[in-house]
């Protein structure tokens, strides 16, 4: 029985390492399986925004004629599409690990179950050549004290048991083996899918720069009238940014405590304001965006004219190029505290919440009335369509702890 005794332990320490193996080749990485989930969401995302960008850009053709509008969209198009090839290539990266560590746990599994089989192999011989000593009565009978023969009928039992176990052991890694190639099958599949979407993409992403070219170099040869578009533009701008501090100015005048330095604003929030104050505070990056379907084509901030050198635009919130007659929405609910008539320019309208003030211009009409309370989506007008297109213009303002108004970039609150 020395055999026998010698081999059970290091049978036990290989079921065991065997266990484990078997459990990593049944249960995926969770933080891999994750990322990739963030991967794939992020690419419907994009896939989604270079749908609407192409709807967009169709619709802007249909004039037959080349706009700033259009270079706008084939920029964001192109953004989007560089960014969609990124995340392929990072799902490229995920597949591959995860076929490479897959090969190496079939390679693992199939080592152990040949030590496995050899090990069983070794147990069934040492039975068969002792197989007179394994007669289980005249073992135990043969035993000089009860308690050394209750040991006897034990061991024996652990015997069967890890015969059983080794058994069982060798079917649980074969099909481990099996469920191991089969999902190596289909992640090759994937990889394949993946590489193929990754290069139509970058063929319409040349197809794209190609016509972001052509436009520009059609536009370029219009630099008088768009130097005229943009010195109106740049006017219409100051005028807006003027009637906003104006608007708020007026409105929060009757509150200024007495002694107030001039050009410091006094806001005293009520309780429900500060409510509401920090309901607009949590949900950054989590609001919906002003129109159902749109694009962002003016960033935030100072920023180079994407046609006319040395020409460098100052923009205090963020142009969606959205479908014509499109409805502009609030981003969160709260209160209006001004709708502003701009001749020439539309209507705006300036929603509270709390310390912060939304702002929704370059609207043909207005649905709601000052003093009106609105939610979140709510519809708060019709953007104007003319030949840059039909562009909502949304700015959001805060009333900082020291009395100053300060804009902050709106594409980091809306829903990314």
């Amino acid at each position: 029985m020395r055999g026998t005794r010698n081999t059970l332990p290091a049978l036990r320490w290989l079921s065991s390492l065997l266990l484990a193996l078997l459990l990593l080749a049944t249960q995926p990485a969770q933080a891999q399986n994750n990322k990739r989930r963030d991967l794939e969401k992020q690419r419907e995302a994009l896939d989604m925004q270079i749908r609407t960008t192409t709807a967009l850009i169709d619709q802007a053709r249909k004039d037959q004629k080349v706009t700033q509008e259009q270079l706008q969209l084939l920029e964001s198009q192109i953004r989007a599409r560089e960014q969609l090839i990124r995340a392929m290539h990072g799902e490229l990266r995920l597949v591959e690990q995860r076929i490479a560590e897959d090969e190496d746990m079939v390679r693992s599994l199939t080592e152990d179950l040949a030590r496995l089989k050899e090990e069983y192999a070794r147990m069934l011989e040492f039975a068969y050549r002792n197989r007179s000593g394994y007669d289980r009565m005249s073992y135990i009978f043969a035993a000089e004290s009860f308690q050394q023969a209750y040991k006897r009928s034990r061991y024996l039992g652990q015997i069967a048991e890890q015969r059983r176990r080794q058994a069982a052991l060798i079917e649980e890694t074969r099909l481990g083996i099996e469920s191991r190639l089969n999902a190596l099958q289909q992640q090759r599949s994937e990889k394949a899918q993946l590489v193929d979407q990754q290069l139509a993409e970058k063929q319409k992403l040349a197809a794209d720069r190609s016509g972001q070219q052509n436009a520009l170099s059609t536009l370029k040869k219009e630099e008088n009238r768009l130097r005229e578009a943009q010195r109106k533009q740049e006017n219409k701008r100051k005028e807006l940014d003027a009637a906003i501090r104006k608007a708020i100015e007026a409105e929060l005048k009757p509150k200024a405590k007495p002694g107030t330095p001039a050009g410091k604003l006094e806001l005293s929030l009520t309780p429900e304001a500060k409510e509401l104050n920090a309901d607009f505070e949590k949900n950054k990056g989590k609001l919906p965006w002003p129109v159902e379907k749109g694009v962002i084509t003016g960033r935030f901030g100072p920023q180079p004219h994407p046609v006319l050198p040395g020409i460098q635009i100052d923009n205090n919130g963020i142009d969606i190029t959205t479908e014509k007659n499109a409805t502009v929405r609030a981003l969160f609910r709260g209160e209006v505290t001004s709708v502003i008539v701009m001749p020439g320019a539309g209507k705006a309208v300036i929603v509270s919440h709390g310390a912060y003030r939304s702002v929704y211009s370059n609207l043909r009409d207005v649905l709601v009335a000052k003093g009106q309370k609105v939610d979140t989506k709510q519809a708060l007008g019709t953007v104007i369509t003319d030949e840059d297109g039909s562009k909502a213009h949304v700015e959001i303002w805060r009333i900082t702890a020291e009395g100053q108004l300060v804009n902050v970039d709106p594409a980091l609150w809306i829903f990314r």
